[in-house]
């Protein structure tokens, strides 16, 4: 099992936040998002021997994207 969580911004401040996970052969997607005082997720998948694509978006939907990571 595959998990991710995303922080941002000043922690103990209620922001939305947003977490994507999906295997690296658009198989599985997961991802959960809302108004989080720490983190949003974690959203899991299954997903052995592939790679990973992760995704962390912030309040101001800056979106950091990671593509085929943690393979295996």
């Amino acid at each position: 099992m595959a998990c991710i969580s995303y922080g941002d911004g000043p922690y103990a401040n209620t922001r939305w936040k947003g977490v994507v996970i999906s295997r690296g052969d658009g198989g599985r997607t997961s991802s959960d998002a809302g108004n989080y005082k720490y983190y949003a997720g974690s959203a899991c998948i299954s997903a052995p021997g592939q790679c990973l694509d992760v995704e962390g978006i912030s309040p101001s939907w800056t979106s950091v994207k990671l593509n085929i990571v943690h393979c295996g």
